[in-house]
């Protein structure tokens, strides 16, 4: 237990949590110093009524550093988990958990995208920019010439002169037509390319993950489950574990997501038949491609974000036929 109330064991001393801060954050005290809990979360098909699962950091404070034991993390999160939900469920969270990975992965890659565009376009209007500068300077010395044209001919100087000189500007005032133009058109490129950038920003922006910049867990995230009080199930294996998935999409960091999806799979790990002992790979991949299968026919949003090719059939369906034994306990 930790020293200081308020504090997590394993972070460094710090200031204390104030109680209304507490109550709006949803704190509560634990073995481990102090927790986060969520809301209770309704889970279709869950075992028990109600379930705990406590997420821990993957940083931890030991001897006076920073300590990365996301091992250990992945260990107690699995220990939990293997024995709260049925492999169905396991498998099914697993699928929604990587097709949320995959879509916030595709979102950071159109905007890395959309992010080098922007300074592409803003290096080019930085150069229109000086262009239009340079042009400005070319017009006055146009206009200086032609002044001194003028002048020329009114000190009635040598008419052969005269008409080299009316040559040689109308030459320059030729070039300098040419490049302006190609600046006006450059600029109208450049200015529909903004308008273009700017639409794709906003669309980009209407359907970015919610809680992109979520920061790593410093806390022990408490997951409160509950079951539905008027049924054991009344949606789909996919709508519930879905539902689950994004409840945790503000509170859990990318990092953190990819942790659990880690300890999801190690708990489909636990359930391995013995026939299938010796290739567990394609076990697992036959398994997940059946899973991803069934989340994609309910969630078609979801299909670029897929993995692997289709074999048909639900998930229940695939785990009766690969003759996974359906134990009320994990095997030890």
């Amino acid at each position: 237990m930790s020293e200081e109330r308020g504090r997590p064991q394993g972070l460094p001393p710090g200031p204390g949590v104030s109680g209304e801060r507490r109550r709006s954050d949803f704190w509560d005290s634990s073995d481990s110093g102090s927790r986060l809990v969520s809301r209770p979360i309704v889970v279709d098909g869950l075992k028990a009524s109600s379930l705990q699962i406590e997420l821990a950091p993957r940083i931890r404070w030991v001897a006076g550093q920073l300590v990365d034991d996301s091992f250990r993390a992945v260990d107690r999160m699995a220990l939990q988990l293997v024995k709260a939900f049925t492999l169905e469920q396991l498998a099914m969270a697993t699928v929604a958990l990587q097709v949320n990975l995959r879509k916030q992965k595709a979102f950071i890659e159109k905007k890395r995208q959309l992010q080098d565009r922007w300074t592409a376009l803003a290096r080019r209007m930085r150069k229109l920019r000086a262009e239009e500068t340079h042009l400005g300077f070319a017009e006055k010395r146009l206009s200086e010439r032609r002044e001194e044209m003028v002048r020329l001919a009114a000190d009635d100087s040598d008419p052969k002169r005269l008409v080299e000189v009316e040559a040689i500007l109308e030459i320059e005032e030729a070039e300098f037509l040419r490049r302006r133009r190609e600046w006006a058109a450059e600029a109208h490129a450049a200015r529909c390319e903004w308008t273009t950038l700017e639409e794709e920003d906003a669309k980009l922006l209407s359907g970015a993950p919610r809680e992109e910049s979520t920061g790593d867990l410093r806390y022990p995230y408490v997951l409160t489950l509950v079951a539905p009080r008027d049924g054991p199930r009344r949606r789909s294996l996919a709508s519930a574990m879905h539902t689950l998935v994004d409840a945790l999409q503000k509170p859990l960091s990318r990092t953190d997501q990819m942790l659990l999806e880690i300890a999801f799979r190690r708990c489909v790990r636990e359930h391995v038949p013995r026939a299938e002992q010796s290739s567990p790979d394609a076990w697992e991949r036959s398994l997940l491609r059946a899973a991803e299968d069934e989340f994609v026919a309910e969630f078609p949003w979801s299909r670029p974000y897929r993995q692997g090719s289709a074999r048909p059939g639900p998930i229940t369906t695939a785990v009766r036929a690969l003759g996974v034994p359906r134990p009320e306990e994990p095997r030890a």
